[in-house]
């Protein structure tokens, strides 16, 4: 017959009743191991980066499905998708990062290169390219790059609602300052309620959706202080 060390059982027994006490009561237990919620060691957001885009139309005609999209950062490191029926495609980095300059080519089934480009990616950006034609080694794009980022507030030069932001945007070691246009027509938001620019603080989060101008810069519509 095995025999139970009843103190041992006695000390478990209580352990397990302060546990449950703890729990019922909303503490947070910690055993050790992870890190802190709040802190994450200054290492930004998690959000991996994402372009996107819609081939219509390639010239000399072919088949806008079964394109390879294929990006490449600045370590060499590629990123892949594949054009679908429409000729929707989005290439994502839940692994590694491609925020900086990378190049962005397409293939076709044949793996011939149709076209090249070197396209700005912030780090936690989604790239929404709009419709895309891929004409004679050329990439021509109908629309205006629409632009999506997280990143901390570190100046603010806005009076009322108009002026300029400049916000850190940092993910795997990645380090990118946009500077943000703000107008009258730029909605910024807390907690679903429309602020002024000028109340934005430094070292506040905010996410940005805009337009993509040249070089590290954004013509914002919409800021969302989170």
């Amino acid at each position: 017959m095995r025999k139970f060390n009843l103190p041992t059982i006695g000390t478990a027994l209580i352990f397990l009743f302060i546990l449950s006490f703890l729990t019922i009561g909303g503490c947070d237990v910690d055993f050790g191991g992870g890190g802190d919620d709040n802190g994450g060691g200054g290492g930004g957001s998690s959000d991996p980066e994402m372009v996107e885009g819609t081939i219509t139309d390639i010239i000399p005609d072919q088949d806008t499905q079964g394109i390879m999209v294929v990006i490449t950062n600045d370590d060499n490191v590629e990123f892949t998708d594949t054009s679908n029926t429409a000729g929707f495609f989005s290439v994502t980095s839940l692994s590694g990062t491609f925020a900086g300059t990378p190049t962005l080519e397409f293939f076709d089934t044949t793996s011939t290169l149709l076209a090249i480009i070197n396209i700005t990616v912030f780090p936690t950006a989604r790239v929404e390219l709009g419709n895309v034609t891929l004409e004679n080694g050329t990439i021509i794009f109908s629309d205006p790059t629409e632009v999506t980022f997280e990143g901390d507030v570190i100046t603010n030069n806005c009076v009322t609602n108009s002026g300029s932001i400049e916000v850190e945007a940092k993910r795997e070691g990645v380090t990118t300052d946009v500077i943000v246009q703000v107008s009258s027509s730029t909605d910024v938001l807390r907690d679903g309620d429309e602020i002024l620019c000028e109340e934005l603080l430094i070292g506040q989060t905010v996410q940005v959706r805009g337009d993509l101008l040249q070089g590290d810069s954004v013509d914002a519509d919409f800021i969302d202080l989170e």
